[in-house]
């Protein structure tokens, strides 16, 4: 893969570039963005990785971006599906991926880890690490220690936002457009950033989407057929904007298997986690996927 940055020429004054980050799959979220005006006024998209991962259509979403011209930047799930169908993707915690990569047949799978676009720096996580997660407080130092040049960081990868500006640069993260973890369920979030001479200006915006149809889609598509256990997960936060529930519950499927002598490989120990969560509902997995 080409992890080398990315860099376009000079950005004309007025114009305006839409960027995004972590669409995680969620086709029905991606498409409410596309459709609001601020979107549609835009000259140029970019994805900053992770618009695969944990959603049912990777393929419908990377080809609309490809259908825009996006710059489509890799992302943590990115980096891994080349490598899929190696040994230590083999286990049952690994299906989602699998059947990711499957989706994905006969399209290229290199994408840069990183866009320099005039003053702007776009990376996933950072130009370095893809999978490193930024907080706030984070954010002084990083800003600090940017190229000569650049005044504006837009990343993702932390699905819950933050804007923050330090020695004159600003960055901007406005979470994930397709599994916002900040408490708003079936809401896409995406940045507006706008060259008016040398003066770049960003406004974050948020467009509204109906998870039942990305519900919808992970049945349609097969997805909840090869891993219905995290598929779920993955619903609950875009239902919920609940924060890190992949993340946590990957963890509950390990203590609630260890003791039984279970590993993430087994799909025993993920059933016992989807058993255990409170969704809220009272369904379980196979109920929850047979209503949508």
């Amino acid at each position: 893969m080409d992890r080398a940055i990315v860099i376009r020429p000079q950005f004309p004054s007025n114009r305006r570039v839409i960027a995004v980050s972590d669409i995680h799959g969620n086709l029905p979220a991606l498409e409410a963005v596309l459709n609001t005006p601020q979107a549609r006024s835009a000259d140029r998209v970019v994805s900053a990785g992770d618009h695969t991962g944990f959603g049912p259509c990777p393929r419908q979403v990377t080809e609309r971006l490809r259908s825009l011209g996006a710059e489509i930047l890799a992302g943590n799930h990115e980096e891994r599906l080349p490598q899929a169908d190696a040994p230590e993707f083999a286990g049952y915690n690994w299906s989602l991926l699998r059947w990711t990569r499957e989706q994905l047949a006969g399209l290229p799978l290199a994408w840069p880890r990183t866009l320099r676009l005039d003053n702007m720096l776009f990376p996933h996580g950072t130009p370095e690490n893809p999978n490193l997660l930024l907080y706030p407080e984070d954010l002084p130092a990083l800003l600090a220690g940017l190229p000569e040049g650049v005044a504006w960081y837009f990343s993702g990868h932390n699905h819950h936002p933050w804007d923050v500006s330090a020695g004159g640069r600003r960055g901007v993260n406005p979470g994930s457009l397709g599994m916002l973890e900040d408490g708003h369920g079936g809401t896409a979030p995406f940045a507006i950033m706008e060259a008016e001479g040398e003066r770049v200006s960003c406004q974050v915006c948020h467009a509204a989407y109906d998870p039942a149809e990305t519900r919808r889609a992970y049945v349609a598509s097969g997805a909840a057929q090869a891993a219905p256990e995290m598929c779920r997960a993955a619903m609950y936060t875009m239902e919920t904007g609940t924060y890190q529930v992949c993340l946590k519950f990957v963890r509950l499927a390990r203590e609630l298997g260890e003791p039984r002598g279970l590993t993430l490989a087994d799909p025993e120990a993920f059933r016992l986690a989807a058993a255990a969560w409170d969704w809220g509902d009272g369904m379980s997995c196979a109920e929850y996927w047979r209503r949508a």
